[in-house]
Protein backbone atom coordinates (compact mmCIF):
# COMPACT_ATOMS: atom_id res chain seq x y z
CA UNK A 1 0.00 0.00 0.00
CA UNK A 2 2.83 2.27 1.05
CA UNK A 3 5.00 1.79 -1.87
CA UNK A 4 2.14 2.25 -4.13
CA UNK A 5 1.45 5.95 -2.61
CA UNK A 6 5.19 6.85 -2.87
CA UNK A 7 5.15 5.09 -6.52
CA UNK A 8 1.96 7.69 -7.73
CA UNK A 9 4.27 10.38 -5.87
CA UNK A 10 7.37 9.43 -8.25
CA UNK A 11 5.38 9.34 -10.97
CA UNK A 12 3.98 12.92 -10.50
CA UNK A 13 7.34 14.06 -9.60
CA UNK A 14 8.79 13.23 -12.81
CA UNK A 15 5.80 14.01 -14.78
CA UNK A 16 5.76 17.67 -13.69
CA UNK A 17 9.72 17.78 -13.51
CA UNK A 18 10.34 16.65 -17.27
CA UNK A 19 7.17 18.67 -18.73
CA UNK A 20 8.69 22.08 -16.93
CA UNK A 21 12.43 21.44 -18.26
CA UNK A 22 10.52 20.18 -21.88
CA UNK A 23 11.06 16.20 -22.21
CA UNK A 24 9.36 13.34 -22.94
CA UNK A 25 7.43 12.47 -19.38
CA UNK A 26 6.03 9.04 -20.44
CA UNK A 27 9.48 7.91 -21.14
CA UNK A 28 10.75 9.63 -17.34
CA UNK A 29 7.53 8.35 -15.52
CA UNK A 30 8.27 4.49 -17.07
CA UNK A 31 12.52 4.86 -16.14
CA UNK A 32 11.51 5.95 -12.46
CA UNK A 33 8.79 3.09 -12.27
CA UNK A 34 11.38 1.08 -13.73
CA UNK A 35 14.02 1.62 -11.27
CA UNK A 36 11.66 2.31 -8.17
CA UNK A 37 10.15 -1.07 -8.71
CA UNK A 38 13.32 -2.84 -9.46
CA UNK A 39 15.33 -1.40 -6.26
CA UNK A 40 11.85 -2.31 -4.06
CA UNK A 41 12.12 -5.63 -4.83
CA UNK A 42 16.03 -6.30 -4.88
CA UNK A 43 15.91 -5.13 -1.55
CA UNK A 44 12.90 -7.35 -0.64
CA UNK A 45 13.67 -10.25 -2.09
CA UNK A 46 17.74 -10.14 -2.14
CA UNK A 47 18.63 -8.39 1.58
CA UNK A 48 15.75 -8.60 3.45
CA UNK A 49 14.35 -12.13 2.67
CA UNK A 50 17.70 -14.16 3.10
CA UNK A 51 18.38 -11.79 6.25
CA UNK A 52 14.65 -12.76 8.28
CA UNK A 53 14.69 -16.23 7.36
CA UNK A 54 11.72 -17.78 8.55
CA UNK A 55 10.40 -14.57 9.92
CA UNK A 56 10.07 -13.05 6.67
CA UNK A 57 7.20 -15.76 5.62
CA UNK A 58 5.56 -15.67 9.46
CA UNK A 59 5.39 -11.80 10.77
CA UNK A 60 3.08 -9.78 12.33
CA UNK A 61 1.70 -6.54 10.91
CA UNK A 62 4.41 -4.49 12.23
CA UNK A 63 6.73 -6.30 11.02
CA UNK A 64 5.12 -6.02 7.24
CA UNK A 65 4.16 -3.05 7.28
CA UNK A 66 8.33 -2.18 8.15
CA UNK A 67 9.13 -4.68 5.18
CA UNK A 68 7.25 -2.64 2.91
CA UNK A 69 8.41 0.94 4.37
CA UNK A 70 12.10 -0.11 3.81
CA UNK A 71 11.56 -1.09 0.19
CA UNK A 72 9.53 2.18 -0.54
CA UNK A 73 11.64 4.20 1.47
CA UNK A 74 15.09 2.79 -0.23
CA UNK A 75 13.51 2.82 -3.91
CA UNK A 76 12.46 6.11 -3.49
CA UNK A 77 15.75 7.09 -2.39
CA UNK A 78 17.55 5.81 -5.20
CA UNK A 79 14.86 7.49 -7.48
CA UNK A 80 15.82 10.73 -5.89
CA UNK A 81 19.24 10.40 -6.48
CA UNK A 82 18.57 9.42 -10.38
CA UNK A 83 16.39 12.48 -10.57
CA UNK A 84 19.30 14.87 -9.63
CA UNK A 85 22.01 13.08 -11.40
CA UNK A 86 20.45 12.05 -14.24
CA UNK A 87 17.16 13.53 -15.31
CA UNK A 88 18.53 17.08 -14.32
CA UNK A 89 21.04 17.07 -16.43
CA UNK A 90 19.36 16.46 -19.38
CA UNK A 91 18.04 19.82 -18.97
CA UNK A 92 21.39 21.53 -19.49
Amino acid sequence: MFGGLIAALVCYWFYQTAIRIKLNPLQWVIGALIIFYGVRYAWTFAVLKPLMGAAFKNHGMVSGVMIELSGAVIAAAVVALFHAKVMLKQAR
